[in-house]
């Protein structure tokens, strides 16, 4: 039980001074043990280190070139013995400044490199570059000082390759200022390089030859104001963007027979958010898992309507009408009818398709082959002939002088509908999820091309299932990232290859007429001559330099009559192809954004199984995109757009935060959302954190400063606080790396500063001060406690240094042993955890919680504590409050009491009872332990005895 007494009545005995109640042993204390006049200051081995509280950008840079960033690489190839674990890196876009998605991506990866070194495995990293695409050649030609003047593809690539190198060149900078670690002088891929182009054009030729790659004429994501096809990786999506929409009634001609009897004409309604594409109607889609009916419309009472039956209540909602039915039956009755509509003099058919569900709309779906792949397969399962009459500009082609040239997005829409004003029911605006150029942010369109494409159904299945072998992290994230690539994977038709552009890796075909000519031998050709004059050859050379005589002879090819093609490849093949540059190795982790599960994730994926029929790598990790605090996406219309520049070296806006916090709001914030959130007070709370790691990191360094390094490799005779310090250490060790294994780095920071606040400078080097200050320099008990500060400054470090390396370079600047940077340094000696039973230690510091509470805000160092305590815990206590005469016990050092009578409690309670000690304070400690009036205890005496 405890006994909580107020101090005054624990003194034994009292005596009136000034009208107050004072206690007579701590008065003579007081008077006796504080002599002004004497002071031991300059004998006490205070902390003492030349590391500095503060750093600031110009240390960093400083720091980097000391601890040789630049050399890690490259060392920790040749020395470390771990095996070796494999990061490919995706590829960030050559096209502009950085952002704070590549600060985390990158230093996401640098986090994951890094810990793999601290546990002493091989770090394989190759940076790489995206440098081709729309983009770039759109800048490029921004350039031009005459816009009318004909575009020339070589004076453009050379424009594109100039500003794509120097945009890798300020990106390398910032990655290297973020200390990310690689070989950035002689190990980095580039998509431009003529090595991967090369290789790119073999593996192209290696698929056409087995028959996944083809070229046809399909329906493609089309942008006009950039005049190429896209990739679904390509588009972005407006979430309430406004289209027209338009129900309109095209007449039938062969009816249904259920409803052969009525005398009127009848008009099958459709529903449309594309107007402009009625031009392009070729039938009109039904379902056989549905019930037709022939409806009068209140609103047009003496026409008959065709509409599916279950659409009628909407229907009645949407067009403010009673709908009345006279004849209903099963859409197989719709086998066989035909129609017309007024844009054309053709009668067109009706034709079963399994895209034809209920919801919105009225069940009959506006079918125009050249503009939607549902309308294609249709298209083709009924044989019937593509065209389209949509230019690359977007505008009407070939439908004579009231449609042509105008855009079919703006005036020829609105051209359209007024044609068809007689036949619309009801128009209106339509704000749904709608496509936009990536990079214009200007909406696309579905248009039929010749393009070139690679045959994703062959490998839908063989993907799928590679996939389920596949880890995905974080665990957090990892189920529904799992499912969203999934389902990316088994909707995804086709993917086209082809962009009518210049900027980029030809598809090297040649036509003779619209026959495709390619093979190994022109292939081959054509890779030796970018070997020889580079990768603009495509371009510069004409064809019989790409068909030799021999060449021409072999294949029977009459050279006047061939053509070279003019697309490139989707830079999404580019970049997905970049497993090539693993040299054979698979990788053992692709770490990049949610929204790679639609471009590099699923382009890397299938053209490994294209190739290799395995996937490239074993686990992927996928992180969110980052948000302001109200959680919206970073934009410049916003004004939200975060630079990181901005937050390590401040601007306008914001004090710069240096790279330490950066970095450590990234492993804080980065990994556990699909929203990473970034504000100025998130921004303030990194920066203090990072601050307090540095404060203590000083501490640690200042306590073992005047160690010789010899005594580092000592095995001092540790007592039981510092065995139960080192093992906690290296349980917190094991608990780190485990952390960094899993990718849980939010944890490696939140268990680092706990483990400091809590065990480190909250327990072990607040109890020990003591022996630290004022114990003789080399004495056994000083010494025990350095190493175990030496032990925890090291495994902090190592849980630190994968996130914070300047911090820990900087650091073990100033460190005793410090001959190489710290990553350089393989095996620093630190003291071995014996496993043994902690428990005591539980009950200790539940003990501890006890007193604390009852003495208040009393010093503890003038108490003595009376503890009865059961048979079994006095067992496990009494050998811990045994002193030599000079030192505390255990038990003292870690309750901070004056002294500690231990006792069994037969009755089995725990009794506290806290009294004054009836020592003096010795001057120099400040503990009370002195005694026969000296202002010293015998410790201190005897340790300023050996100063003398």
């Amino acid at each position: 039980m405890l006994k909580s007494r107020n101090f005054k009545n624990l003194c034994l005995n009292y005596r009136k001074f000034s009208a107050k109640w004072t206690c007579i042993t701590c008065s003579r204390a007081k008077s006796s043990a504080e002599p002004k006049t004497k002071t031991y200051s300059h004998t006490i081995l205070f902390p003492k280190t030349n590391f500095p509280a503060r750093s600031n950008n110009a240390i960093k840079e400083d720091i980097q070139k000391k601890a040789q960033f630049s050399q890690l690489y490259s060392w920790q190839r040749e020395h470390l013995t771990g095996s070796e674990f494999v990061l490919h890196d995706g590829p960030p876009y050559a096209n502009g400044d950085l952002h704070m998605g590549h600060a985390v991506n990158k230093i996401i990866k640098d986090i994951n490199n890094r810990s793999q070194l601290v546990q002493g495995n091989k770090v394989h990293y190759i940076p790489g570059w995206d440098c081709h695409g729309s983009p770039i050649e759109l800048k490029a030609l921004k350039t031009k000082k005459d816009k009318n003047e004909p575009t020339d593809p070589v004076q453009l690539r050379k424009i594109a390759r100039t500003y794509a190198l120097e945009t890798v060149q300020k990106q390398k900078e910032a990655f290297i200022s973020w200390g990310v670690m690689a070989d950035w002088d002689k190990q980095c891929y580039l998509t431009l390089n003529k090595k991967y182009v090369q290789a790119q054009l073999r593996q192209f030729y290696k698929m056409y030859k087995s028959g996944l790659i083809y070229r046809a004429m399909k329906p493609v994501y089309w942008s006009p104001s950039t005049r190429t096809a896209l990739a679904e990786a390509e588009l972005e999506y407006d979430p309430v963007y406004k289209s027209k929409e338009v129900y309109v009634k095209m007449d039938m001609v062969q009816i249904p027979e259920p409803a052969q009897h009525l005398s009127k004409t009848i008009s099958a309604v459709i529903w449309t958010t594309t107007p402009w594409t009625l031009v392009a109607n070729k039938a009109i889609a039904y379902s056989n898992q549905m019930k037709y009916a022939v409806v009068t419309l209140s609103i047009r009472a003496e026409e008959l309507f065709l509409i599916a039956k279950d659409q009628i209540l909407e229907l009645e909602k949407v067009l403010n009408a009673e709908i009345a039915v006279l004849v209903e039956f099963e859409g197989h009755h719709l086998q066989g009818c035909t129609y017309t509509n007024n844009l054309s003099t053709d009668v067109l058919p009706f034709l079963e398709a399994d895209h034809v569900t209920a919801g919105k709309g009225t069940g009959l779906v506006h079918t125009a082959p050249a503009h939607g792949p549902e309308d294609f397969l249709v298209a083709l399962k009924n044989n019937m002939i593509v065209e389209c009459n949509v230019d690359e500009l977007g505008r009407y082609i070939n439908l004579g002088p009231k449609l042509d040239s105008l855009q079919v997005l703006k005036e020829g829409q609105d051209a359209v509908i007024k044609m068809l004003e007689h036949s619309i029911i009801q128009t209106g605006t339509y704000i749904h999820s709608y496509p936009l150029d990536w990079r214009t942010k200007k909406p696309v369109i579905l248009r039929a091309s010749h393009q070139w494409f690679i045959d994703t159904s062959a490998l839908k299945e063989k993907a799928l299932a590679v996939l389920d072998k596949v880890s995905i992290l974080p665990p957090s994230t990892a189920a529904q990232s799992r499912q969203g690539f999934r389902a990316l994977l088994e909707k995804r038709p086709y993917w086209c290859i082809s962009r009518q552009r210049s900027w980029g890796v030809p598809i090297p075909v040649l036509y003779r007429g619209t026959e495709v000519i390619l093979n190994e031998d022109i292939l081959e050709r054509l890779c030796s001559l970018v070997d020889k004059h580079e990768t603009d050859v495509w371009w510069t050379c004409d064809v019989k330099d790409l068909i030799p005589n021999d060449v021409a002879d072999k294949y029977n090819l009459n050279i006047e009559e061939i053509t070279k093609g003019k697309d490139i490849m989707d830079i999404w093949l580019d970049s997905g192809l970049s497993w090539q540059t693993l040299d054979g190795k698979k990788a053992a982790l692709y770490s990049e954004g949610v929204d790679q599960l639609t471009g590099w994730f699923q382009a890397s994926l299938l053209t490994s199984l294209a190739l290799k029929d395995d996937a490239p790598y074993e686990s992927i990790f996928v992180h969110g995109f980052v948000v302001d605090e109200k959680k919206r996406k970073m934009s410049k219309s916003i004004g939200n757009v975060v630079d990181p520049k901005a937050i390590i070296h401040g601007d306008k806006k914001q004090p710069g935060y240096g790279v330490d916090t950066l970095r450590w709001w990234v492993a804080s914030h980065a990994t556990q959302h699909s929203q990473i959130v970034i504000s100025q007070k998130l921004l303030e709370d990194c920066q203090n954190e990072v601050i307090r790691l540095r404060n203590i990191i000083k501490y640690l360094l200042g306590v073992i400063n005047d160690l010789e390094k010899p005594v580092f490799t000592q095995k001092p005779n540790l007592n039981y606080f510092d065995q139960y310090m080192v093992q906690e250490i290296h349980q917190f060790e094991n608990q780190i790396v485990d952390c960094f294994n899993n990718f849980r780095y939010n944890q490696v920071a939140q268990s680092v500063l706990y483990f400091i606040s809590n065990k480190v400078s909250g327990l072990y080097c607040h109890c020990i001060k003591d022996r630290l200050y004022c114990s003789e320099k080399n004495s056994n008990e000083r010494l025990s406690a350095q190493l175990v500060i030496h032990t925890a400054l090291i495994s902090i470090c190592k849980a630190l240094g994968p996130i914070l390396p300047h911090l820990v370079e900087e650091a073990w600047l100033y460190h005793p042993l410090h001959e190489n940077p710290f990553y350089f340094t393989k095996d620093i000696p630190v003291l071995k955890t014996n496993n043994f039973e902690t428990s005591i230690m539980d009950a200790i510091l539940d003990i501890k919680k006890d007193v604390c509470r009852l003495a208040k805000n009393e010093n503890l160092k003038k108490l003595q504590l009376n503890l009865r305590v059961d048979s079994n815990l006095y067992e496990k206590l009494k050998g811990l409050n045994v002193h030599d005469g000079l030192n505390d016990s255990v038990l003292c050092e870690i309750l901070e009491l004056s002294s500690v009578n231990l006792e069994v409690n037969n009755g089995g309670e725990r009794e506290i009872i806290l009294t004054q000690s009836k020592n003096r304070q010795c001057l120099r400690c400040r503990k009370y332990n002195s005694t026969d009036d000296s202002d010293r205890c015998l410790r201190c005496a005897k340790v300023l005895s050996l100063l003398m």
